[in-house]
């Protein structure tokens, strides 16, 4: 009964789950049968672009909302007057559209 059993259990498949969606297969001899390939990484990362550019805007949201609105542009000017790393901080800051809609959100609730 016990032979019967572990026969039935060995029989069965297993399948372990790889990083890159990759699949393997094993019979009950530890064999590996079958192999999908893994799928090719998209060559842009598109999601650590789109998290970078909401994190842009959200630290931009944030300054401007602690600043003013003043203070904020003036902080802008000097930046651009500034090394290499501020001037590119100032390239980066200026209020897009999107800023000020969430600013204009933010500060009246109105869309």
């Amino acid at each position: 009964m016990d032979m019967n059993l572990r026969a039935q259990e060995t029989a069965t498949f297993t399948y372990a789950q790889r990083p890159f969606k990759s699949l393997e297969t094993f019979n009950h001899d530890g064999i590996e049968l079958v192999r999908v390939r893994p799928q090719k990484r998209r060559e842009l990362p598109i999601r650590q672009f789109f998290l970078f550019a909401l994190a842009v805007l959200s630290f931009k949201v944030f300054l401007f909302l602690n600043m003013g609105g003043a203070a904020y542009g003036a902080k802008v000017e000097e930046f651009a007057q500034g090394n290499t790393v501020e001037r590119a901080a100032a390239w980066l800051m200026p209020l897009d559209p999107g800023s000020e809609w969430v600013v204009n959100w933010l500060q009246h609730g109105n869309l």
